[in-house]
């Protein structure tokens, strides 16, 4: 690891310590960063004239190279299909728990009766 880097993760580990305290600061700070990169990148690219054709070609390109285009598309249908599948496995669940529990509910009331039965036989012995 160079210098630098070891640096940086320094001060970034020391500014996540600080910023638990004030998360609400964090996320303010962060969004002005984010917002000021984008105008910054936003503007760069509008001095060099580019057009917005050539805009989304280097756009798709650059995410496509990095891994973040298919990575949040695909992604993100995966974790909702995930958590589909999730919730039909818990509705079935609670089916069975239903069931489970209205089986007992029905043995419960036959022993109930049973032992009244016994009951009153041992009564009139």
């Amino acid at each position: 690891m160079t210098p630098i880097t070891k640096i940086l993760l320094r001060i970034e580990e020391k500014a996540r310590k600080f910023f638990e305290r004030f998360p609400f600061a964090q996320a303010f700070l962060a969004g002005v960063g984010i917002i000021l990169f984008w105008r910054g990148v936003w503007h760069g690219f509008d001095e060099l004239g580019l057009s917005s054709l050539s805009s989304i070609i280097i756009g798709a390109l650059l995410l496509g190279g990095v891994g973040v285009f298919i990575q949040t598309m695909i992604g993100n249908t995966i974790i909702i299909k995930k958590v589909k599948q999730e919730e039909q496995i818990e509705k079935q669940a609670i089916k069975k728990m239903e069931k489970e529990v209205v089986t007992e509910e029905i043995t419960l009331l036959q022993l109930s009766q049973k032992l009244d039965q016994l009951i009153s036989q041992s009564k009139k012995e």
